[in-house]
């Protein structure tokens, strides 16, 4: 008997700099495959792509439910409403992992770690009404409410990353809505930096996919728009190269992003020397944007919190990415022991001058299970309960030289400043006039039929018959009807030329919306309000 197990992955509360960004994580989908190959009816509900169907999840077999901590309540709401009518749950990720009897008040089950194996031998034990007590890796409750932890599950070999399958993404219900394709490389991060789950999560052991591996799935992908969800893409240069390689071979190229950190564009931690031949082979690849984590514009800071790497070299890689032509995405932390006040101002000029190209400043978020948060809780220094709040944009602890409503304050006013109309225009302009000739090609090839486009929309449905007096103006539903046929209407090359003529800009004015919405979202003005008593 095959079971009906359905997964869901709430979305972050209230608005935020994800909003907008379709991009499934994808634990839940490779566990989705897993079951599928076994038989089992597995489905995935991405609450980013479209609503979890609560109806499915009600007659479903078993349901998994996997977050980060900012999504967590979320996930509780719907664990208990499901919980209370009889379905069976099963909680993971790294929260729960390191929540387990917080999560535990809200589902049977709880999936501890990697857990890939751990929900294989959930399903088959409850397939067959099997024990429980041989599952590694698994927390459970039994019928008279007890816990149990059975004993951790190792981590997973090389040997048994290579098995895992591709996530077979047409799992995941309104995938179709997928412009940006989701794929991963490895697991595990070699680096320890106090801050970070990534490690506790996963380990130190990096476990990666074989070049042939990955290559097969981007195929099977068919992306023009690629994410590689890797926490560090290039852990391993010479295995990166050959990858990048393959993909050029291949003409497997599709414009991608990755995470990556400051001194890949070093040809060693040792030297200062600019990789230059993995710089191009990495733009050659596809690589449009590195995502790279600074962290901080303090030594001391970067120090303390073990990242292992300058200021200096930070200047170094947004110089030698922008060199071969790839944009740079900062991402940097402020409400570090070294910071005050100043600081997060300090760090939006500081990325003002490098000219990064877009800007993401967090405040400085503890998650459970990490040596931050286990620092933070013995010195007294948390001040939330509330994880909808542990989401990068609120301020959750006290920090060392300013309040927290100064951290609060200041990390929204430094991101205000860098998402100016200027910062916007600027890009805007110069891509412009830079790009002139292509632009205006492309306007003359696409103008005749968006100008028939409107045409036809100003007629109406009945070819001249008119409801309103104002009918025969376009319709804002007609000119974005007219819009969409035009973008999707251009070439590869077009569309090349657009994103490098207005990329920048069109980034930029995407980050000052989030941020007026997120500033104006009572959800932060709760927040704010609150950190203002406490100071």
């Amino acid at each position: 008997m095959s079971l009906s197990i359905r997964f869901a992955e709430p979305r972050p509360p209230g608005h935020n700099v994800y909003d907008h960004i379709l991009l499934p994580r994808l634990g839940l989908p490779l566990m989705a495959t897993m079951l599928a190959e076994r038989g089992h009816d597995a489905r995935v509900f991405c609450e980013m792509l479209g609503p979890i169907d609560l109806g499915e999840c009600l007659a479903a077999d078993l349901v998994g439910i996997s977050g980060t901590t900012a999504t967590q309540p979320a996930g509780y709401a719907l664990a208990d409403e499901l919980s209370a009518a009889g379905v069976a749950v099963v909680l993971g990720g790294s929260h729960v992992s390191f929540c387990v009897g917080e999560a535990l008040e809200h589902a049977p089950y709880v999936v501890r770690g990697e857990g890939q194996q751990t929900i294989l031998e959930l399903a088959a034990a409850l397939e067959r009404g099997g024990s429980l007590k041989g599952i590694a890796g698994l927390s459970w409750r039994d019928s008279h409410g007890q816990a149990h932890h059975n004993p951790a599950r190792s981590h997973c070999s090389q040997a048994d990353f290579e098995r895992l399958p591709i996530p077979d993404l047409s799992l995941i219900e309104g995938h179709e809505r997928l412009e940006v394709k989701p794929a991963m490389t490895q697991w595990g991060c070699p680096y320890d930096c106090e801050f970070c789950s990534v490690t506790a999560q996963f380990s130190r052991v990096v476990r990666h996919r074989r070049t042939d591996q990955v290559m097969e799935e981007l195929a099977g992908l068919s992306a023009s728009d690629l994410f590689f969800h890797d926490d560090n893409f290039v852990v391993n240069k010479r295995r990166t190269a050959e990858l990048l390689r393959a993909m050029v071979s291949a003409g497997l190229t599709p414009s991608f992003a990755a995470q990556m950190r400051a001194d890949t564009v070093l040809r060693s931690r040792a030297c200062n020397e600019i990789d230059h031949e993995f710089l191009e082979l990495l733009s050659q690849a596809g690589c449009s944007m590195a995502m790279v984590g600074f962290e901080s514009i303090s030594e001391e800071n970067l120090t303390s919190i073990g990242k292992r790497t300058s200021v200096a070299v930070s200047e170094q890689a947004v110089r030698a990415f922008h060199s071969h032509g790839i944009a740079v995405h900062g991402m940097f932390v402020v409400g570090l022991d070294f910071d005050d006040a100043s600081s997060a101002q300090a760090t939006a000029a500081f990325a003002r001058r490098l000219g990064i190209d877009t800007f993401q400043l967090m405040m400085v978020t503890p998650a459970p299970g990490t040596r931050l948060w286990d620092r933070l809780e013995s010195e007294g220094r948390l001040i939330e309960a509330d994880w909808t709040f542990f989401d990068g944009h609120h301020a959750v602890l006290r920090p060392e030289r300013m309040t927290p409503l100064e951290l609060q304050l200041s990390a929204l006013e430094a991101m205000r400043r860098f998402y100016s109309r200027s910062a916007i225009a600027g890009p805007a302009l110069r891509g412009v006039l830079r790009h002139l000739p292509a632009l205006l090609g492309i306007v003359a090839r696409h103008a005749g039929g968006a100008v028939r486009s409107l045409g036809q929309g100003a007629l109406g449905p009945r070819g001249g018959d008119t409801a309103t007096p104002d009918a025969s103006a376009p319709s804002a539903h007609v000119f974005g009807r007219t819009l969409e046929m035009v973008m999707s209407s251009l070439t590869r090359d077009e569309r090349a030329r657009l994103e490098a003529a207005l990329g920048v800009a069109a980034l930029r004015l995407y980050g000052r919306r989030r941020v007026a919405e997120f500033s104006d979202q009572e959800h932060s003005r709760s927040h704010v309000a609150r950190l203002a008593a406490l100071s």
